[in-house]
Formats: structure tokens, sequence, C-alpha cells
């Protein structure tokens, strides 16, 4: 075995190169420029990609219009935050009243 298809071999095992095609298969083409050779596919929509259509978001590939997709997703807000905020403020109106309720007394038994 020659050294530069050792290497090869070497980095392929290690996952640094992409797998050699399979023989007999036909090379696949991006879905957008037919006259550049397929990259990625995207996950979603399962389109064959070139580098330049190719965008990789949390490590899964996507094409534009699949990403743009996901980018306009509504987002869900957690039901916790307003549950934190309604009880902060049942606290500070709680903390508030407790402090007039006693000025007042204060005030009516005549002790200021």
């Amino acid at each position: 075995m020659a050294a530069e298809e050792y290497a090869g071999e070497a980095a392929r095992s290690r996952g640094l190169l992409h797998s050699a095609p399979m023989p007999g298969a036909a090379p696949q083409r991006c879905a957008y420029h037919a006259e550049r050779a397929g990259f990625a596919i995207c996950m979603s929509c399962r389109t064959t990609l070139c580098q330049e259509c190719a965008t990789q978001w949390d490590g899964i590939w996507h094409c534009t219009a699949c990403l743009a997709k996901k980018g306009t997703a509504p987002r869900t807000r957690s039901p916790i935050a307003g549950w934190v905020v309604v009880t902060a403020a049942s606290a500070a109106l709680f903390y508030c009243s407790i402090r007039v309720m006693v000025w007042s007394g204060v005030l009516l038994a005549g002790l200021r």
C-alpha cells in the first residue's frame, strides 16, 4: 500500500475525511447549482447541497429555505418565568400593604 493511500485510509478511519463514494454510484449534484458536486444533505428536506448552499446549525446541515423556516419558528416561553414574576409582584404588594397597615395603626393610635 502506498504512503498516500495509507495516510488517506488512516484519516478516513478517524472520521477526518468523507468516506469514498460507492463504486457505480452516480455523483450527487447540488439541487441549486447543477454544475457543483454535492457536499451535504439538508436534514429537513433531504436536498443535496454544495458547500455554498449548505449551512451547519447546531451540528446539522440545512439548506437556506429550511434554515429560514427554523429562524421564524415561534419561540415558546417557559411558564416558570411567568410564575416567578407573579410571585415577586405578590410579595412586593404584600410587603407594601403590611407597611401601610402598620403606619395607619400607629397614626390612628396617636403614638406618633
